[in-house]
């Protein structure tokens, strides 16, 4: 069998200001389909199925080009991966592949499903859903539909089609092994057109250490609290396995890399204690709580060039309401902390969280944040999806709309608003506050003069003037 796997175009990415200025990471950077990619190793594997992976944001693909390669390939079966806020483009990629060829078995897996099972699959085009890890069950359901078999043994949680009716198997969504899957498939990519807009390096490797999050965050909706790590030496072995590609920039992309300060004083010893040391550099995002000096010292030692810390609010009274169980004060002290090692610092903020009731409360984030001074800074409007905390107390208290999600799922439009949570400031208010946030921030010339000196090849000065000109349109 053939099997395709599609990271759909986004073209139609939900939008969420009201005065149409949005900051979005993909202006300034693009980031492989690491869930295709880890699917379709699995299935290389495992199994003597053909596969193919397309990434149509990083090939920039056109619909009218992707017809033509699906037409080409001609697959027996299809993956899809989704997002909500692209759900539009997974669709349409879906209508797609089933217009020209009805036969071809479609499935879609991805953040989104775990949010919007029963709503996505009122839609014909997908013949199956995925919740959770896809490695194991999608290669059952392959073998499944290879030899003519309902999915009722699958090991998974599938929702499918069968003889008109819609059957849910509530399988395990977890793997717990994570050392059991085979790195990435970044043969099926090119990997080349990935990039960070922190980096200095063009080529960039994008590893997950561990997968989920044990914490409770009230504004946020992900549904893996399974919290799941891979050993020191599986991951050390993958940074290898693409050293030996000539790759020298990696980017640790889970939530959860400093775990614990041992876990990053571990992994930085195996890379120094590897051919790696004293030629690659690395980022993590991470925790403020989580910060020692020693961890910070051999770090450095090891190769990270920056940390990107998740502060969020400005006060202690609303860190603790939104349960992110850290204080400013840990905040700014490791920020001081990793500065002092030279290694460089970014800080993210949600504008506009409950405890925010005046503009006054906006403006002393912003404040807060140019205080704080890590060398970027990434601010953000509260946006919710259900499965958060916090959304269902709007929806209660008459904030938020609670078919608003819903029905963009059942019926998605090409020029979808995200409602947000305005019950202390309107969608135009956040929206403009948001946009000068970034301004007030980057627009400094002491941050201007101070970031210009610290660039030290031609390849991030082209990063940092693409991230200058998406910020200052």
């Amino acid at each position: 069998m053939k099997i395709l796997l599609i990271n759909p175009p986004r073209f139609n990415i939900v939008k969420w200001t009201a005065n149409e200025w949005e900051l979005d990471l993909t202006d300034i950077s693009s980031f492989p389909p690491l869930g295709l990619m880890y699917i379709a190793s699995y299935i290389k594997r495992h199994t003597n199925y053909e596969v193919r992976i397309i990434d149509a944001v990083a090939d920039k693909l056109s619909y009218e080009k992707l017809i033509d390669i699906v037409s080409e390939y001609r697959p027996d079966v299809t993956g899809i991966s989704s997002f909500t806020y692209t759900f539009y483009d997974t669709l349409k990629t879906a209508r797609l592949v089933k217009r020209l060829f009805p036969l071809s078995h479609i499935t879609i897996g991805g953040p989104h499903t775990s949010l919007f099972p029963e709503e996505t699959m009122t839609h014909k085009e997908f013949d199956s859903l995925v919740i959770g890890d896809g490695e194991v069950v999608f290669k059952e359901m392959l073998e499944c539909i290879d030899k003519g078999r309902s999915f009722d043994l699958v090991s998974g949680d599938v929702l499918y089609r069968y003889n008109g009716e819609l059957i849910h198997v509530k399988g395990k969504r977890y793997l717990k092994d994570l050392d059991s899957l085979p790195f990435p498939a970044i043969d099926l990519v090119d990997y080349k057109k990935y990039y960070s807009p922190f980096g200095q390096e063009t080529t960039m490797a994008t590893i997950c250490t561990s997968r989920g999050c044990p914490f409770q965050c009230t504004y946020c909706q992900v549904p893996d609290k399974q919290f799941r790590v891979r050993s020191i030496q599986n991951v050390i072995d993958e940074m290898l396995f693409y050293y030996d590609m000539g790759i020298r920039f990696y980017y640790f992309f889970d939530d959860m890399f400093n775990i614990t300060p041992q876990r990053v004083i571990d992994i930085s010893e195996g890379i120094l204690k590897s051919k790696m040391a004293g030629k690659i550099s690395w980022l993590f995002r991470g925790r403020v709580d989580n910060i020692t000096e020693q961890m910070i010292k051999i770090a450095k030692q090891g190769g990270c060039r920056q940390i990107l810390f998740g502060v969020e609010d400005y006060t202690n009274e609303g860190l603790k309401m939104i349960k992110k169980k850290i204080t400013i004060e840990q905040a700014f002290e490791a920020v001081k902390l990793t500065k002092k090692y030279g290694i460089q610092t970014s800080t993210n903020w949600i504008m506009g969280l409950p405890n925010h009731k005046t503009v006054k409360d906006l403006y002393d984030l912003v404040d807060t944040a140019i205080k704080i001074d890590s060398d970027y800074a990434q601010f953000s409007i509260l946006q919710l999806l259900p499965g958060c905390e916090m959304y269902n107390d709007a929806t209660t208290e008459g904030v938020l709309n609670p078919s608003h999600w819903k029905g963009y799922v059942l019926s998605p439009t090409e020029n979808f608003y995200v409602e947000l949570y305005t019950k202390y400031f309107s969608a135009m208010q956040l929206s403009d506050i948001y946009r000068d946030a970034h301004l007030r921030y980057y627009r400094r010339l002491s941050y201007i003069l101070k970031t210009l000196l610290k660039i030290r090849s031609i390849k991030e000065l082209i990063s940092k003037t693409r991230a200058a000109l998406a910020i200052f349109r």
